[in-house]
């Protein structure tokens, strides 16, 4: 059993453990596990190769990605429409094969210009830590429910983002050649929480994340160069949560 599904594992009993034993109350901390779909913009990718120079490829495409991941935090008493929460947050939007143009110095070219080159498959996976501001607006309060059975909320902070690339089938790059990035990013999103069951809830997320990465890999001749993208992605969730 992987540490993430351990992890998930353990945030669901403890959601379930919540949801039958704690009562409500008008202020709360919270807990939620989600998972869901993330769409990564096009984006081209810039390659400085010890050898052959600087180049630019346009317009590279990611796929969309599986994502999950889980969170917990705090509404403040004195404040209950701010809150505060550290977010958990999985996503790999790989490199397909695909053709693309290329501007400057390629690594399979003797020359420069402009060409059209096939760039190649790479696996990318990148886990995600943010922290979070929350403002929410309670709807419909009820005694069983004083977070409101209707929640809509906004939510944004800085994320540390930590990212593997991998060439799996490329004639540019040494394949297996993995490197792992450590970026600063931003994260920003609004989602609707209804009340279900006592503190138990059901939520749907849209979140934009964006990091910009360097790795340093090897081409294929094994020279040293650095692949740069930024990582633009939008993602739409679904989850689970309780609150107590």
């Amino acid at each position: 059993m992987t540490t993430v599904t351990k992890l998930g594992t353990a945030a669901l009993l403890g959601i379930a453990c919540l949801v039958l034993g704690t009562k409500p109350c008008s202020a709360e901390w919270f807990g939620d596990v989600y998972v869901g779909a993330s769409l990564t913009d096009k984006h081209d990718v810039t390659v400085h190769d010890r050898a052959a120079g600087l180049a630019t490829y346009r317009d590279v495409e990611f796929d969309t990605a599986l994502a999950y991941g889980l969170r917990f935090g705090r509404y403040l008493d004195s404040v209950p429409f701010l809150g505060f929460g550290v977010d958990y947050f999985n996503f790999m939007p790989n490199i397909g094969p695909q053709s693309v143009r290329v501007d400057g110095c390629p690594i399979s070219r003797d020359s420069c210009g402009t060409n059209k080159i096939g760039f190649g498959s790479y696996d990318l996976t990148s886990q995600a830590l943010s922290f979070d501001i929350f403002l929410r607006l309670p709807l419909l309060k009820t005694e069983a429910a004083p977070w409101g059975r209707v929640t809509p909320y906004l939510l944004g902070g800085p994320s540390v983002f930590i990212t593997t690339l991998s060439p799996r089938n490329t004639r540019l790059f040494r394949n297996f050649d993995d490197d792992t990035d450590v970026a600063f990013g931003y994260k920003g999103g609004a989602g609707l929480a209804l009340s279900v069951y006592k503190n138990l809830v059901v939520f749907g997320e849209y979140r934009f994340t964006h990091v910009a990465h360097d790795f340093a890999i090897r081409d294929i001749n094994a020279l040293k160069a650095t692949l740069r993208t930024d990582l633009d992605s939008h993602t739409g969730l679904v989850g689970l949560g309780a609150r107590w």
